[in-house]
């Protein structure tokens, strides 16, 4: 299974940074799908967690990823 890393960092504390794994839940992804969606799921996941902001992601293997 692929996942979506994100490293995302609170807005009013930018210092407050974590590592957060996006899986695509019931569905077989490939790399390369999860790059091109990728920002679809970053935009869902901003929408539902409005006070934090994306400093990066990544696609990797789930299980798999160091921390960015």
């Amino acid at each position: 299974m692929i996942e979506l890393v994100v490293a995302v960092c609170m807005i009013d504390q930018p210092s407050r940074c974590r590592d957060v794994t996006l899986n695509f839940e019931g569905e077989r992804v490939t790399a390369q799908q999860c790059a091109m969606n990728g920002q679809i799921e970053i935009a869902k996941w901003i929408g539902e967690h409005p006070n934090w902001v994306i400093q990066k992601w990544r696609c990797g293997i789930a299980g798999q990823f160091a921390k960015l």
